[in-house]
């Protein structure tokens, strides 16, 4: 079972139950994300001043009611919040009315009425009694922070809400110019009725497709086997950086000397070892060159 999308109770007159509304469609629609199409990484929307094109953070946004093109009266979220319907946790029906008398182009949302606890009896009563008056209940709630107005009528075994537009969002027929005072003839109506009585049947909901849905599925599932999913990449911000490149470090002249030491030491003890006289390494003192030199000079 789908979450509730409001919990509270219902009531009219001496009559007070909790009830919970529960989404009554199911939308089927595809949705799609915008993707970058070198690879496949998502496209962000950011919000941008138009003046000077810089990233505006949410903190400093605030809401305008343009008065006329260009010209607007901005108002806080502060202030919008303290203007919002002060919520309630009721659906109070105010009026029964007879069904035809609603018109459909009212009808906006429709939520399953579903009973709280202990609330069966008193909501399959209230279904019983509308169906057998032929009324439906008008009323009114506060659902995501806007005030609706509804409508609560019986359906199969319970009872659905519809919330309903207000009379002056409807479009008359006759702000249109299209519309002619002049009606058509009766040959021409009794044309089209034989038409209408041919094709009469009943309605069967299960009988109609979304086909243009269908076709698209069907074809993002041939496009997934054939070029198989292109993975999603990571947000910059998770992009580790490229590695660099170790450069070898010159050793200081320190560590040359230190590493030479050992290596002294090492060829001295293999020596005592092996009974192997040790090389001289390095260069020779200054006495011996002196000593080498003077030689030279006295033969």
């Amino acid at each position: 079972m789908s979450r509730p999308v409001w919990t509270g109770s219902l009531d009219f007159g001496p009559l007070h139950f909790p009830v919970r509304l529960h989404a009554a469609v199911s939308s089927k629609r595809l949705h799609f994300h915008l993707l970058h199409d070198a690879d496949g990484a998502r496209i962000q929307q950011k919000r941008v001043c138009s003046a000077d094109g810089e990233e505006v953070s949410y903190e400093h946004v605030v809401k305008g009611y343009e008065v006329s093109p260009g010209r607007y009266v901005p108002l806080s979220h502060g202030e919008l919040e303290a203007l919002e319907p002060q919520a309630r946790d009721s659906i109070h029906l105010e009026d029964f009315v007879a069904l035809s008398e609603v018109e459909p182009l009212l009808l906006d949302t429709s939520y399953h009425v579903m009973p709280g606890e202990g609330a069966w009896r008193p909501l399959a009563s209230l279904a019983l009694a509308l169906r057998a008056s032929g009324r439906v209940g008008i009323g009114s709630l506060v659902l995501q922070q806007k005030g609706h107005l509804c409508v609560v009528r019986p359906h199969a075994r319970g009872l659905v809400l519809s919330t309903l537009h207000y009379a002056d969002e409807l479009v008359p027929q006759d702000s249109f110019p299209e519309f002619s005072p002049r009606l058509p003839d009766e040959d021409e109506v009794e044309s089209v009725l034989r038409l209408v009585q041919a094709h009469s049947t009943s309605f069967e909901p299960l009988r109609y497709h979304d086909l243009h849905r269908e076709r698209l599925l069907a074809f993002i599932a041939r496009r997934a086997r054939s070029r198989g999913v292109l993975p999603a990449a990571p947000p910059a911000s998770e992009r580790r950086p490229p590695s660099s490149v170790e450069v070898p470090s010159v050793p200081s002249r320190a560590s040359r000397e230190a590493r030479g030491e050992v290596r002294v030491r090492q060829e001295a003890a293999r020596s005592v070892r092996e009974g192997v006289p040790l090389k001289r390494t390095g260069r020779k003192s200054s006495s011996r060159k002196k000593g080498d030199s003077g030689g030279r000079g006295g033969r």
